[in-house]
């Protein structure tokens, strides 16, 4: 099998920057997808514990929520 080089780095920064824990109920997160908006990397994020789904947006050491106010 051949691999593909060029995404290697990405693959890892994902691996690294992925969130792991739900923010609402601190469970482990069902699925982490990432994407991009402009310049800012997203995660589509789900918990199927609590059932919270939303976005999350790493900002270096820290992660802001895009999530509507309650």
């Amino acid at each position: 099998m051949t691999v593909d080089t060029r995404f290697a780095a990405d693959a890892a920064a994902h691996r690294r920057d992925a969130p792991r824990f739900c923010p609402q109920c601190a469970g482990g997160l069902a699925i982490a997808t990432e994407f991009w908006e402009a310049d800012d990397r997203r995660f589509y994020c789900s918990c199927t514990g609590c059932g919270w789904t939303g976005e999350i947006t790493p900002t270096g050491a820290v992660a802001a929520g895009h999530e509507p106010d309650h």
